[in-house]
């Protein structure tokens, strides 16, 4: 997806009229009133008399980008009113801000799907609002320091995106929500809530939210292939990139498959991607993982606010970009988010909410297919299920990983989500903060229109399939004793049905095993000799234990070894 980037500043003070202003140097946004650098592949359009909308916008029901609003928006609309319109009759990868009447500077709203990152940090003289780290520096923010008690939070909860970074003074806009820039601007205010979203009413059946799925998907990632296509699919065999294959080829937007498969047969979906891109009639490349393409003293997050990349990712970096190249494509699309997006749940979740929703007998055809998902007995789920039940709306707290951590870690303060989704109203569907925090999981690894990586993009996250696999009951998820149910019962019909009825797939593995084998005395050296056991990060003792594990085994210290070594390679990035 072509990147979208801008730095926008605006003076601490201001409390003037008229509208942003653009300018054609980074360095020149810092001036006397609002102003704006947009990137050379970045689209705005104006928003009423003294707004701008940055990056896709696309109307409901719509699949072509907007290239202006027109008089959509009056001009005597609060800046509250304008940013419930968007959310509610929009969506896209945008960012809108405009001037504020009512308490100057400038109000300012990321999209609820999180697809466009934006950060934010002041100056003596500025507010800063970027895509990118590097354009707040480049508009005038002094070098950030690393937060090291915000590094180490986010070692202890590496799947949790929280509003601040690992760099002093950075923190990321929460998506959804409308901020402003003036000194007595209060709280960030929510203004899309996954509340909305959550099932009431009469409830869709099975077939219904089948149907309601392949409309929405047809439609959504059509529009974003009509956006930049044509399109490349980084495809596994699994559901997820096949759903985005199905939904290509319902949208008739022409695009490719690129597989990637590690030497040995562990980590080989080529049979599977052949099979999928003969039933679509499209072409399959495959590419093969090269662990030398790995540069172990080189960070996979360079430039990112956190270390929130593995290493590892180099290779396939390398690989997909190389592949997209040979199938004249412009975009890679991924099917990152998908086991989060349609609700893979191993717990009891979907059984208790059919049980308080629908009655028991429904909920032990539930708790049957949850077995057959999980792979546990029916006794094991039934007892699952009434503890669960008794424990009523309480909500565990977010699991830490404390492998090869100090024990005397300092923190940064609550640890919060960057959404706190985690407190929604959800009534009697409990499971739907499960699948809450699946999606929150997903934050940190899809890809969006912020250019890292390469040309990739996530589209799986859009916020119309987000609000939409909201309102489906968690129990459809899983009917037929099979997971993300809906998701392949969307496009049945038009994939093979080798990949229908997989549960599960092959990876990296052995290939990010090797990576550590080869480099196990650099690992040592940068982890022992580094800067977060300088800092009191790391354990050293368990790091050194740690670093004698056998790479042929099944031990998932490995990948922890090698995400300390991402976290130590980004901090020296930042150093200065």
């Amino acid at each position: 997806m072509t990147p979208c980037s801008f730095v926008l500043a605006v003076p601490t003070d201001w409390n003037g009229t008229g509208g942003i202003d653009v300018v054609a140097r980074t360095n020149e946004v810092c001036r006397d009133r609002p102003a704006v650098w947009l990137g050379a592949t970045t689209h705005a359009i104006r928003l009423g008399a003294d707004g701008l909308v940055i990056g896709p916008l696309f109307r409901r029901g719509g699949t072509q980008p907007l290239s202006k609003l027109g008089d959509a928006f009056e001009s005597d609309c609060s800046p509250i009113e304008i940013a419930g319109r968007l959310v509610r009759e929009y969506w896209g990868g945008y960012f809108a801000a405009g001037l504020d009447p009512d308490r100057g500077g400038i109000w300012a709203l990321s999209e609820p799907s999180g697809l466009l990152p934006v950060y934010r940090a002041t100056t003596r003289t500025h507010a800063l609002l970027a895509t990118e780290v590097g354009l707040l520096v480049d508009a005038g923010l002094k070098w950030p320091a690393i937060a090291w008690a915000a590094l180490a939070d986010h070692m202890r909860y590496p799947e949790l995106r929280q509003a601040q970074t690992c760099l002093t003074g950075v923190h990321q806009l929460a998506p959804g929500y409308l901020v402003r820039t003036a000194r007595d601007a209060g709280s960030p205010l929510s203004i899309w809530r996954p509340d909305t979203f959550m099932p009431r009413g009469r409830l869709p059946d099975f077939a219904e939210s089948v149907a309601a799925l392949r409309s929405c998907a047809v439609e959504t990632i059509g529009a974003w292939a009509r956006l930049n296509g044509p399109v490349a699919v980084a495809a596994s065999g699994g559901v997820d990139s096949s759903f985005i294959c199905a939904a290509l080829a319902h949208a008739k937007q022409p695009f490719g498959c690129v597989t990637l498969a590690t030497a040995d047969p562990s980590g080989d979906e080529s049979t599977f991607v052949t099979a999928l891109g003969q039933h679509l009639g499209v072409e399959v490349v495959t590419a093969a993982y090269d662990a030398g393409l790995v540069d172990i003293t080189r960070p996979a997050s360079s430039g990112l606010p956190r270390p929130n990349r593995r290493t590892f990712l180099q290779a396939l970096d390398v690989a997909l970009d190389q592949a997209r190249s040979e199938l004249g494509a412009t975009t890679v699309f991924d099917g990152n988010g998908g086991d989060n997006l349609f609700c893979y749940l191993h717990s009891a979740a979907p059984v208790v909410d059919c049980l308080s929703i629908r009655g028991p007998w429904p909920a032990f055809s539930t708790m049957h297919d949850m077995c057959a998902v999980t792979g546990c007995d029916l006794a094991a789920m039934g007892r699952a299920t009434w503890r669960r039940y008794k424990r009523g709306a309480s909500r565990k707290p977010w699991a830490a990983d404390l492998r090869l951590l100090a024990a005397d870690l300092q923190s940064a303060g609550t640890v919060e989500p960057l959404t706190p989704w985690l407190c929604a109203q959800v009534g009697a569907h409990r499971g739907k903060i499960d699948h809450l925090a699946l999606i929150l999981q997903a934050q940190n690894h899809i890809h969006g229109l912020g250019g890292t990586g390469g040309p990739r993009f996530s589209p799986l996250m859009s916020q119309p399939l987000l609000e939409l696999c909201l309102t489906l009951p968690t129990w459809l998820w899983c009917q037929g004793g099979i997971n993300r149910a809906i998701a392949r019962a969307a496009f049945a019909s038009d994939l093979p049905p080798s990949i229908l009825r997989r549960t599960s797939k092959a990876g990296p593995d052995s290939m990010i095993r090797q990576i550590f084998a080869r480099n196990r005395g650099k690992v040592r050296d940068l982890l022992l000799g580094g800067s977060l056991a300088a800092e009191g990060v790391l354990d050293r003792h368990a790091v050194a234990a740690a670093m004698a594990t056998d790479t042929l085994s099944k031990d998932a210290i490995v990948y922890r070894l090698l995400d300390l070594v991402e976290a130590e390679n980004w901090v020296r990035s930042w150093l200065r």
